[in-house]
């Protein structure tokens, strides 16, 4: 009796299982996703063919616009671009002058600018086209620290004031030395 409940069982179990694994639910499956892959590339496509749709739109929207650009803004824009290249080239050649001469080329170049700029309503252009005179720095091979004849260093080394007043040397690294307390 127990060997057959457990024969019985396991057939039962058996039969189930298998049943579970038939062909019929693979193909369908099989199918199901294929139908899945063709939706999504055909989805694909038509969004890709939206795109270069509008793509293409943009770029004749672009070109008819650019077609009907006026002719005479256009010879201004020209015009005016022109003299902004001849200011710079200007401004570079007297970039080597002295200060008077930067400064009268600067003021040059502002008239040159002010005409090209008249009716310009752009306040980026207006801006721009202002330019400043600079005054030079000094360099730091024109600075040369004062030196206290003085005092020494501990190797006989030259005492320097630094920008802040403080006393140092150079040791023989090349560094500058602080010394701690005036003597």
């Amino acid at each position: 009796m127990k060997k057959a409940l457990s024969v019985v069982c396991l057939v039962v179990s058996l039969l189930v299982g298998f049943n579970g694994m038939s062909q019929d639910d693979t193909k369908a499956k099989k199918e199901m996703k294929e139908a899945d892959a063709s939706a999504k590339k055909a989805a694909k496509a038509e969004k890709k063919a939206a795109k270069d749709a509008v793509k293409d739109a943009k770029a004749d929207a672009k070109t008819t616009a650019d077609a009907t650009v006026d002719p005479a803004k256009q010879a201004a824009v020209n015009d005016r671009m022109a003299a902004a290249r001849a200011a710079k080239a200007a401004k570079k050649a007297a970039n080597g002058a002295t200060t008077s001469t930067t400064t009268a080329a600067a003021t040059s170049d502002k008239t040159v600018q002010r005409a090209a700029n008249t009716g310009l309503k752009d306040d980026k252009m207006t801006k721009a086209s202002k330019s400043v005179a600079k005054e030079e720095k000094a360099t730091p091979a024109d600075y040369k620290a004062p030196v206290d004849p003085s005092q020494k260093g501990p190797n006989g080394e030259k005492v320097m004031t630094g920008p802040r007043g403080g006393k140092y040397y150079i040791n023989k690294n090349g560094n500058k030395t602080y010394l701690s307390g005036v003597k």
